[in-house]
C-alpha cells in the first residue's frame, strides 16, 4: 500500500522577537510547503511556502536573522519544494550576485559577513522571478535581517515584517483580487496587541515584504523616520533633517526605522491608508470578504482587516472632562447631486446658524473646518445615511475617544462605536498645533471615503486672518462609490470636488501658500507646478500639519508625491509672469487633473 502524502505543517506566526543566530554563528534554513492561518487558529488555512530554522516548525514571516556588524554567519539552505527557488538578500549587499539558486531537493551552504548595520529584507521566489512578480505561495518566503552597530547599545526596538499572498479569481463572472496581508504573520484583528506607557520611547523597524506600497499612518502621535532602505540602497536621515510625520509612504521592498513618544493614553492604531489594504479585500475570510463585496458592514461586526496594528497607551491618570468653547454640527447624508459620471455619493454638510443644513448642501469635498489652535470645539455628528459611519480627525493630536476608530478608540472600557443610521454622536477636542489636516469616514472607507466623505481641517493661530486669495487648498480625493470588483482601484479622482477646478491667479513677487491634502483611498498622486517641460520652484514648509525643520525649508523643484493620508504645504513666490499648470495625476493608468495657474506681472506704481 502506498504511503499517504504527508500533511503540510502549520506555520506559526513569527513575532520577530527571537533570532535564529545563537552562540554558534551557523543557521540552517529549510524551504517547505506549509499551512498558514493569518486569521488566527480558527481561521482559514492557506497553502503557502515558508521557511523553518533547524528542526523547528515553519514560521511566517521567515526567521529573523539578527547579529552584530562585522560578524560572519554560516547559512545552510535546503529546498524541499518542487520548484527551483531563488533566495535573495541573504548577503544584504543588494548586488546582482546576491542570490542563491536552489534546485528541488538541493542544499547549499554560504558564508556571509555583514559589514553594515541596518535592516534588510531577504526573500524567495521561483527561479527568475522578480520581487514584484511574486504571488500566492511565494509571498510568505520573506524575512528580516537586522545588523546591529556594536558601538550602539541595542534598545528595545521591535521588528515588523509585512507580507502578502495574492491571486486572481473569477467570482460571478468578475475578476477579483484575493489577497491576504499580514504583519508578522497575522492579520487584524489578530495582529499582536502592543502596550506602552505614556512617555515611553518607542522604536520600530518596518520591512515591506509585499509587492505593493503602503502609506503607513499612525493615529494620535507624530513619528520620525531615521532610515529608509530600498532593495538597492539605504538612506539614513540625521536628526536635524527628520520631519514629524503621521503618514510615511513605504514602497514595495523598502524598510524604515521609526520612533515616537506616546503622549496621550488610550487605544490607537497604526495602519496602511489604502482602503483595500485594511478591508475585506485583504483577507481570506470569506464572510468578511462578502460583507465588503456587498458594502454591508454591521454595527458590531468587523470593519477592518489586513495591515493594521493596535496599541494601547496606559496612564494612571484619568482623562479629564473638558468643556468646549465652540460648537459645530456636521451632517452626513447622500450627496446633493450626482457626480458628473452619474454615480451617487455620500457627503458632509455643516449646519447654519439655525442648526439646519447650510444652503450649499451636501457636497464633495466636505466643508473646510477652520479651527483655532488650542480652542476646544465640540462637533455633533448627525448620521442621515442609511448605514452606520464614523469620523476620524486625521493627523490631530487629540484624546483617544474622539479619534474615530469604531470599537477601538477610547480607554478603560469606554470605547467609541459606529454612529448608527439616524443617530448622532458628539465629540470634543482641542487641536494643539496649527497646520493642514483632514477628516474622513473611518467605516467602510472603500465606499464612504471614495464616495465623498472627506474634507480638510485648517488649524490656524487666527482663523480670521485666513485669506484664500493667497492661501490655496487642494483636497485630492475620490469621486464616487465605485461599482468595481474587489481589489480594483476606483477609476475616479477629484481635486476640490472637480475634474476641472477653477484657475489660480498669482502675481510676480507675491508669496502664496499651496496646501495639498491627499485622501484618495486607492491612489498615490504626483503633483507638479510649472510648464509642460519645466517645474517652477517652491519651498516646502510643512508635512502632515507639522512645520518642517529649518534645514528642509529651502527652494526645490515644484513636484510632490503623496500617498493617501498625507498633507504637504509649500510656499510659492513666482519670479516671472506667464501661464502655468498645476497637474495632479496618478502613478498608474488612472486619472489626471490640470489646474491653470496664471502669474501676472506687477504693474507700475
Amino acid at each position: 500500500m502506498p504511503t499517504p502524502p504527508r500533511a503540510a505543517p502549520v506555520a506559526a506566526p513569527n513575532d520577530n522577537r527571537t533570532t535564529v543566530v545563537g552562540t554558534v554563528p551557523a543557521v540552517a534554513l529549510t524551504l517547505v510547503e506549509a499551512l498558514w492561518k493569518p486569521e488566527g487558529g480558527q481561521g482559514p488555512a492557506l497553502n503557502v511556502w515558508a521557511m523553518t530554522s533547524s528542526d523547528s516548525l515553519p514560521v511566517v514571516p521567515s526567521p529573523l536573522i539578527r547579529m552584530a556588524r562585522g560578524r560572519t554567519l554560516q547559512l545552510r539552505l535546503t529546498n524541499t519544494l518542487r520548484d527551483t527557488i531563488d533566495v535573495h538578500g541573504l548577503r544584504a549587499t543588494r548586488e546582482a550576485n546576491d542570490v542563491v539558486v536552489l534546485l528541488p531537493g538541493e542544499s547549499r551552504t554560504i558564508s556571509v559577513t555583514y559589514g553594515r548595520s541596518g535592516q534588510f529584507l531577504y526573500w524567495g521566489g521561483r527561479h527568475g522571478q522578480s520581487f514584484d512578480d511574486r504571488g500566492w505561495e511565494e509571498g510568505q518566503l520573506t524575512g528580516a535581517i537586522v545588523v546591529d552597530d556594536p558601538q550602539q547599545p541595542r534598545g528595545g526596538d521591535r521588528v515588523f515584517v509585512v507580507t502578502e499572498s495574492f491571486k486572481f479569481e473569477e467570482v460571478a463572472g468578475r475578476r477579483e483580487v484575493v489577497s491576504q496581508l499580514a504583519v508578522n504573520g497575522l492579520s487584524w484583528p489578530h495582529t499582536e496587541p502592543l502596550r506602552y506607557a505614556m512617555g515611553d520611547s518607542v522604536h520600530w523597524r518596518w520591512l515591506n515584504g509585499a509587492t505593493i506600497p503602503h502609506p503607513m499612518h499612525l493615529h494620535g502621535f507624530y513619528y520620525r523616520v531615521s532610515a529608509m532602505t530600498t532593495l538597492a540602497a539605504e538612506t539614513r536621515t540625521p536628526p536635524a533633517r527628520q520631519p514629524l510625520v503621521v503618514t510615511q509612504y513605504l514602497p514595495p521592498g523598502n524598510t524604515m526605522q521609526m520612533a515616537f513618544l506616546p503622549t496621550e493614553p488610550g487605544n490607537w492604531v497604526f495602519h496602511c491608508h489604502f482602503a483595500q489594504h485594511v478591508n475585506g479585500v485583504s483577507t481570506a475570510d470569506t464572510v468578511y470578504r462578502d460583507a465588503e463585496r456587498r458594502m454591508a458592514y454591521t454595527l458590531e461586526g468587523r470593519h477592518m482587516s489586513g495591515l493594521v496594528m493596535g496599541l494601547t497607551v496606559t496612564s494612571p491618570e484619568p482623562t479629564p472632562e473638558r468643556a468646549a468653547t465652540r460648537h459645530l454640527r456636521l451632517f452626513m447624508d447622500k450627496k446633493s447631486t450626482p457626480f458628473t459620471h452619474g454615480g451617487e455619493g455620500v457627503a458632509f454638510a455643516l449646519a447654519d446658524s439655525t442648526g439646519a443644513v447650510a444652503q450649499n448642501g451636501f457636497r464633495v469635498p466636505a466643508p473646510v473646518l477652520l479651527l483655532k489652535r488650542g480652542e476646544r470645539v465640540a462637533i455633533t455628528l448627525v448620521n442621515r445615511l442609511p448605514q452606520a459611519t464614523s469620523v476620524h480627525w486625521h493627523g490631530l493630536e487629540i484624546e483617544s475617544y474622539p479619534d474615530g476608530v469604531p470599537h477601538v478608540s477610547g480607554r478603560d472600557g469606554k470605547l467609541l462605536h459606529p454612529i448608527p443610521a439616524g443617530d448622532s454622536l458628539t465629540v470634543n477636542f482641542a487641536p494643539p498645533r496649527s497646520g493642514t489636516f483632514m477628516y474622513h469616514s473611518h467605516f467602510s472607507e472603500a465606499s464612504q471615503m471614495n464616495g465623498g466623505m472627506y474634507g480638510a481641517i485648517l488649524v490656524l493661530d487666527d482663523p480670521a486672518r485666513y485669506s484664500p486669495a493667497t492661501d490655496h487648498l487642494f483636497v485630492i480625493g475620490g469621486g464616487g462609490i465605485p461599482a468595481v470588483p474587489l481589489g480594483t482601484a476606483s477609476p475616479w479622482g477629484l481635486v476640490n470636488g472637480r475634474t476641472s477646478p477653477p484657475p489660480v491667479s498669482m502675481k510676480v513677487g507675491e508669496r502664496h501658500r499651496f496646501r495639498f491634502a491627499s485622501i484618495h483611498p486607492d491612489w498615490e498622486v504626483r503633483v507638479t507646478l510649472g510648464t509642460l517641460t519645466q517645474a517652477m520652484a517652491w519651498t516646502p514648509v510643512a508635512k502632515d500639519g507639522a512645520e518642517l525643520p529649518a534645514v528642509l525649508r529651502t527652494p526645490v523643484p515644484a513636484t510632490w508625491m503623496g500617498g493617501p493620508g498625507e498633507t504637504a504645504d509649500f510656499e510659492v513666490t513666482p519670479s516671472r509672469p506667464g501661464d502655468y499648470l498645476l497637474q495632479v495625476r496618478t502613478e498608474s493608468s488612472g486619472w489626471s487633473i490640470v489646474i491653470p495657474v496664471t502669474v501676472k506681472a506687477v504693474g507700475p506704481r
